[in-house]
């Protein structure tokens, strides 16, 4: 946090570091912003991994103390569990892949922008 508002001071002389900064802030607001229906997938997505998991511990208990076939059913919940896990990684890797990538083509755009001269922000 203290990198971003040194870096934010440094922007004030330097434009490519300001055209930077921009890129970066308006790719991770938009991100921000659009993010809570993430947000309450992986809400859901937790519930569902801590409701399976004690399904299975359920039936592994059940299992270890009754007769091993009664603890069967714990398979394909535990392939829940992984499922689960496994698409939420896949969201964090998608949600990463497209922040880059749009502070990727922000910055190509912001590299064409230029400062505006003192004379034209008079007559403003």
């Amino acid at each position: 946090m203290i990198g971003q508002f040194i870096a934010l001071f440094r922007a004030r002389k330097d434009l490519d570091l300001a055209k930077g900064l921009a890129g970066e802030m308006i790719v991770d607001g938009v991100i921000g912003r659009v993010g809570w229906p993430l947000t309450v997938a992986k809400l859901w997505m937790s519930v569902g991994i801590i409701s399976l998991s004690g399904l299975v511990l359920l039936l592994l208990t059940i299992g270890s103390v009754t007769h091993w076939t009664l603890a069967i059913p714990a398979l394909p919940l535990g392939g829940g569990v992984y499922g689960i896990i496994r698409l939420w990684r896949g969201i964090n890797v998608g949600v990463d892949h497209v922040t880059r990538l749009a502070k990727i083509e922000i910055s190509n755009r912001a590299a064409t922008l230029t400062s505006p001269s003192p004379r034209s922000a008079k007559h403003l």
